[in-house]
């Protein structure tokens, strides 16, 4: 019997992480503290299981999906007409522009991946600014085998990814290596949100056990430093992990300070601040809109909302989608067919007069330069580009839960291969509450040319 491209593994235990032990080792060891959302478990340890074929076509798709986004964005870069299209506060573009000059490009990133009925991915979105769930993915597959997951129909598991440490072994680097020569690293972070601090504690606890020295700050933390560069509690910072996005820095004091520091090579960041274009859903319109067929060989069709007629997605209403440009954890999407016509009409009615509105918000924003000190628009007022994407019917996989769609999120170092995230909705909605399961390939031929056996912390 040929085993299914993928899969979900019942294991030995119905409910693992009821096991006192396992619960303990999610919170306290990997700090997994929001593992429940709305009274519903929000990760668990039953895995997704991939043939070494969904394996192989999964990497392909992502890794070409960052090519074609991060293509675009070098085309904003160099376009200030194309640039404007993605609305976005000056203070970001600031950002961007001072990555570029400094050379600052690393990138982590994850694209998200559907599975069609025709059991091949597709990418729906790709997060190039600051993806998360990295402590799933160092708890979720050590917890499965504490569980009895043992080996699949066709024989070994492995667990392929390895994003966490490759992304502290980045981080430490660019400090200088062991001891932080050239400075900290910094973990920004949201710190109003416990489930933010829990990456940020992961990854210092990732940096100092390679060496390295962190601090966890506020991203309006940072502030120049003298004789250049920019410094947190007197101290200089060498390199900059954000679990913040860059659109939420728009309008904060120390833009200026950060772009400079950036611009001059004194501060790296991960991701670099020029990946904000690549973040943008507008990227995957502007791929389509170059290269109509190289974009449809990993995307489904993708348009900027305002070049569509609103009469078309009415019509079409089960056929599309329509998303902001930066929303993020399913946020702002709008699926029509989950919604009913007098729902959907309504949306795109709002959606049209926030285009309009955002689009001379934008405009009036980008006509003078504010002042350093001066009062700025916020991101969300500058930064409102919507597009539509043709609606992915989804296979569906039979789980102990019940029927369910998988999103697998390719996690990315620089446009290689490093990882996996999976989420399983029961609707093609993928967001807060979805479910985290590890994720497992089969056959370790298939992974042993790009991750190790088994990953490490």
């Amino acid at each position: 019997m040929t085993a299914p491209l993928a899969r979900v593994e019942a294991l030995p235990v119905a409910e693992p992480l009821r096991l006192p032990s396992l619960e303990r080792e999610l919170v306290h060891r990997w700090l997994v503290w929001d593992a429940w959302v709305g009274g519903k478990r929000r990760v668990d340890l039953h895995p997704l299981v991939l043939s070494a074929a969904a394996h192989r076509d999964a990497v392909r798709v992502a890794e070409r999906a960052w090519a074609l986004v991060s293509a675009a964005a070098d085309r904003a870069a160099s376009d200030p007409e194309e640039r404007a299209r993605y609305r976005l506060h000056p203070d970001v573009e600031r950002l961007a522009a001072a990555s570029r000059a400094g050379g600052d490009a690393g990138s982590v990133a994850r694209v998200d991946l559907l599975l069609r009925e025709d059991g091949r991915f597709v990418a729906c979105e790709v997060n190039a600014d600051c993806p998360g769930g990295y402590n799933e993915t160092l708890a979720l597959p050590r917890l499965a085998r504490a569980a009895g997951l043992a080996r699949g129909l066709a024989g070994p598991l492995r667990d392929p990814t390895f994003v966490a440490g490759r992304l502290a072994d980045r981080l430490v680097e660019r400090s200088g290596g062991p001891g932080s020569p050239r400075g900290v690293v910094a973990l920004a972070y949201a710190t109003a949100y416990a489930e933010d601090l829990q990456v940020c504690a992961l990854l210092e606890r990732l940096v100092r056990e390679r060496g390295g020295r962190a601090v966890r700050v506020s991203p309006t933390a940072l502030v120049e430093a003298a004789g250049g560069g920019v410094a947190v509690r007197g101290e200089r910072v060498a390199a900059l992990y954000r679990f913040y996005p860059v659109e939420w820095m728009a309008g904060q004091g120390n833009v200026a300070a950060l772009a400079r520091a950036t611009a001059a090579g004194a501060l790296a960041s991960l991701s670099s601040f020029a990946c904000i274009h690549a973040q943008s859903k507008l990227a995957m319109a502007r791929a389509f809109a170059h290269d109509r067929a190289a974009a449809a060989e990993v995307f489904p069709e993708t348009v900027a909302f305002s070049d569509l007629e609103r009469g078309e997605l009415e019509r079409a209403r089960a056929s599309w989608v329509v998303k902001r440009d930066l929303s993020r954890v399913g946020d702002h999407v709008f699926v029509g067919a989950l919604t009913s016509p007098e729902e959907f009409r309504e949306i795109l009615a709002a959606v049209a007069d926030v285009e309009r509105c955002s689009g001379e918000a934008a405009a009036r924003a980008h006509a003078v330069a504010p002042a350093p000190a001066g009062p700025s628009l916020g991101a969300n007022d500058a930064g409102q580009a919507w597009i539509a994407q043709r609606f992915v019917p989804q296979a569906p996989l039979a789980t102990p839960w019940g029927t369910r769609l998988v999103t697998l999120g390719v996690y990315l170092m620089d446009g290689a291969f490093a990882g996996y995230f999976a989420r399983l909705s029961p609707t093609s909605h993928c967001s807060h509450d979805a479910l985290a399961l590890p994720v497992f390939v089969e056959d370790a031929s298939a992974v042993a040319a790009r991750a190790p056996l088994e990953a490490a912390p």
